[in-house]
């Protein structure tokens, strides 16, 4: 969600159940830069992000596999945003 100063707060991205949310923990400065708000009850799963990189580190195999599937969450939530704000500011 972004806060346009004309239309207030805007969703950017919709997730549905087993969906990821948040990638800031893999790439610096490390900071949380987004808000989310449920709608409905939900469970979700917080990762220690600083934990979660030293193993990558250490294990180059497994920092490569899990940086394919978050590079895959990435692309699929910048493209949504990207056609949800092409609709905000036509």
């Amino acid at each position: 969600m972004v806060h346009s100063r004309a239309k207030g707060p805007v969703v950017i991205d919709t997730l549905n159940e087993g969906e990821v949310f948040g990638w800031s923990w893999l790439v610096p400065p490390y900071s949380y830069f987004s808000a989310a708000r449920a709608v409905t009850p939900v469970s979700a799963i917080a990762l220690d992000g600083a934990c979660l990189r030293g193993k990558c580190e250490a294990d180059t195999e497994l920092g490569y596999q899990l940086l394919k599937r978050v590079a895959t969450v990435m692309h699929h939530h910048m493209q949504a945003a990207r056609l949800r704000l092409l609709d905000l500011y036509e």
